[in-house]
């Protein structure tokens, strides 16, 4: 389902708003200076873009090709697209760089967990990719919004786009230019305690922004790789840098990373910075440079 607004009120800064419901969650689109034609055309071919990337890479659509590779991959090879086969060693590069702490097999059986990329087997000649065991599941939930938010971005770019707020889901966010009327993108980010409360606000300037925690009920939705169990942690972490994909990434790495490795982890990745919050039940906030 989508949605789109236009308003010309303001002749010099119209503006719209478009939104998708997509990953389990919800995208939005703020555009800037065009006219609701123009707009119309840039945005509908970046949800369309996004949708693809959504039908691509939900484990949870028995349809897809990702819910394909993940019912035969063990059985025997499968072949892949040249997107998927890309999008699978993009994330071997980024488990490699990140220590195995993002780690697409986080998902599988436990029997599986801490193998990383040993999990999953890439035939560069063949275009395919087959399981080392029955037990291994991809879960590409880490890193889609991340990859189609990049994918957003440079559709906006293709078009010459200079000023623009990308959300998706509220935890993977780019930022485009500055605000019309100011010199960055002001983003809050929520309170897990309180609804409506701002926990910690980003200055936001042709940047990305990825947000890894435990959601407003406490409960935690990343698996540690190395045992398969939820990771529960008393803070977020926030990634800023000049990619999405990769900031979702880190995000993730990060966060399931003990805080003693994080700095060595985040050193590897020139042009990000990582921050902590630590929100309290008493409604104050701590943050904490990686």
């Amino acid at each position: 389902m989508t949605s789109f607004k236009y308003s010309d009120e303001n002749i010099s800064a119209p503006v719209a708003y478009s939104s998708l419901q997509t990953m389990h969650s919800v995208a939005e689109i703020v555009l800037p200076f065009y006219s609701e034609e123009k707009s119309r055309t840039i945005i509908e071919e970046i949800w369309a873009r996004t949708r693809e990337a959504n039908d691509k890479f939900n484990r949870f659509d028995k349809g897809s090709p990702l819910a394909l590779v993940n019912r035969t991959a063990a059985e025997e090879a499968v072949a892949v697209d040249d997107e998927m086969f890309m999008v699978l060693e993009m994330c071997r590069v980024f488990c490699n760089s990140t220590d195995g702490y993002f780690d697409i097999t986080a998902n599988s059986i436990s029997r599986s967990a801490g193998k990383g990329v040993k999990n999953f087997e890439l035939d560069a000649g063949r275009h395919t990719v087959s399981f080392s065991d029955p037990t291994v599941k991809l879960d590409l939930g880490g890193f889609a919004k991340g990859y189609a938010l990049e994918n957003a971005c440079n559709i906006l770019k293709g078009y010459d786009v200079t000023c623009a707020l990308l959300n998706f889901g509220n935890s993977s966010i780019f930022a485009l230019g500055s605000h019309p009327y100011g010199d960055y993108w002001p983003i809050s980010v929520e309170h897990p305690y309180f609804r409506g409360k701002c926990a910690h606000t980003f200055e936001l300037k042709d940047c990305a922004l990825s947000i890894s925690g435990k959601n407003r009920r406490g409960a935690g939705h990343i698996i540690d790789p190395a045992t398969g169990d939820n990771v529960l942690r008393d803070e977020m972490l926030a990634v800023t840098g000049p990619s999405p994909m990769a900031c979702e990434v880190l995000s993730t790495a990060l966060y399931v990373a003990p805080r003693e490795k994080r700095r060595d982890i985040l050193a590897r990745f020139k042009g990000y910075s990582a921050s902590e919050i630590y929100c309290l039940t008493d409604g104050t906030t701590k943050v904490i440079k990686v």
